[in-house]
């Protein structure tokens, strides 16, 4: 075998039909990468005259001249093919120690188990068992398993696959109130550039992810049609009239509790009941004002929440998303997924991967809310092999180990304050 940088076009034709594809290792996320502290090289392992392995590098110079190289979710080759994938390890540590490299990050999109969150239980794939003690051999140091997002990409992923969903798969709450949510008025729209900014300040957890970031991703993705901005609008006309409808509603509810609290003034029941159902007209008369004074200003539509999705070779990725909290009893987020769910799948896309969650099953969990969110929709959750480095040059990987370099570069707290 013989190892060699290869261009764009030819890395993208081969990426494209590997069994491990994924938008990671595409030519547009390295265009991305390009413009941060990384620069991007593709590599080829040819066999004769055929390409039969290759990978997205994304590389930096860490200390002197010693650099490290980082292939997001692992190199593409066959994995199975021990010859193939021992020959090739060999290869690209022969070839990237000419280069002054110390080690290879990789990250293989290769399931470990499944996960049951209900039971607490996970089904182990031996055969992937028995690979992770293969790379150890093959010279791939295996980090620390972790239970959140220490490492560089989720470990734990929740996917759903969208032929056979079906809004029944919700519990009946969430069902209902997705459908209220739509006849009071919210619709999932198409963004574009423009909107990149509002979608910005939707997102909670910016980390070290910037605005820019975010335009120079859609930029990059756009140019091939791979990312979608999409936007949940409220219509404040058809929000307005359906308020109205809840208000009559509401108030002959209200009405007969008071008839009821007034012939029985010292049930307790009745009496919460009243105060609930105060507290709703209240509520309903707060937002009715709200949506008018937005119409006065001469507001009809408003944007309550966003996400960014990546579309890539039937996969859909949310990759990350958000809301304003301007209308506390509407389910923003969970309307902005299930409809994204539902544009996809009649797009005839076969996965929709939800993109992280942790692996602590524990009431104590600090990211229990975000599991709890996205477990409501009844995924499948996939738990990859982990974290591995390809040690290249042991002494440079050492001396940077032991100068803290890669701490730093790497470490990321288990929980953040």
């Amino acid at each position: 075998m013989k190892i060699k940088e290869i261009d764009e076009k030819t890395f993208s034709e081969f990426a494209s039909s590997h069994m491990l594809k994924n938008f990671y290792q595409t030519s547009e996320y390295g265009a991305l990468m390009n413009h941060s502290d990384f620069q991007a090289m593709y590599v080829g392992g040819y066999i004769d005259d055929t390409l039969v392995a290759g990978s997205l590098i994304l590389y930096k110079t860490i200390s002197l001249n010693m650099k490290y190289g980082y292939a997001p979710r692992g190199f593409l080759v066959d994995y199975y093919d021990h010859e193939l994938l021992a020959t090739f390890t060999k290869k690209i540590k022969d070839f990237f120690f000419k280069k002054s490299f110390a080690f290879i990050k990789i990250n293989p999109e290769i399931t470990f188990a499944q996960v049951d969150f209900d039971e607490k239980t996970k089904v182990i794939n031996s055969r992937n068992r028995d690979l992770i003690q293969e790379l150890k051999e093959l010279g791939y140091d295996k980090l620390k398993d972790n239970l959140y997002f220490e490492s560089l990409l989720p470990k734990f992923t929740p996917v759903i696959y969208l032929p056979t969903y079906d809004i029944s798969n919700l519990d009946e709450a969430t069902q209902n109130n997705i459908k209220n949510d739509e006849l009071s008025g919210l619709r999932l729209i198409n963004g574009d550039e423009k909107d990149l900014e509002t979608f910005y300040s939707f997102i909670d957890e910016k980390d070290n992810k910037t605005l820019n970031y975010y335009k120079a991703f859609y930029d990059s993705f756009k140019k091939s049609d791979k990312v979608d901005l999409l936007l949940v609008e409220l219509n404040y006309e058809t929000y307005v009239k359906y308020l109205q409808k809840q208000n009559i509603y509401e108030n002959e509810k209200n009405e007969k509790i008071n008839k009821e609290f007034n012939e029985n003034p010292n049930n307790q029941d009745i009496y919460n009941q009243k105060m609930k159902s105060d507290q709703v007209m209240a509520n309903i008369a707060s937002e009715i004002v709200k949506a008018n004074d937005k119409m006065n200003d001469k507001d009809l539509r408003e944007i309550l929440g966003a996400a960014l999705v990546v579309k890539h070779e039937g996969r859909v990725t949310i990759l990350i998303g958000g809301q304003n909290n301007t209308h506390e009893e509407m389910d923003v987020k969970t309307f902005l997924y299930y409809k994204i769910i539902e544009v996809y799948k009649k797009a005839g896309y076969l996965y929709f991967d939800m993109n992280g969650i942790t692996g602590d099953y524990s009431d104590t969990n600090p990211y229990k809310d975000l599991n709890a969110f996205k477990l409501k929709f009844k995924p499948k959750v996939y738990e990859y092999i982990g974290e591995f480095d390809l040690i290249v040059n042991k002494p440079f990987h050492q001396l940077l180990w032991s100068t803290n370099q890669i701490q730093k570069e790497f470490y990321r707290p288990a929980v953040k304050k």
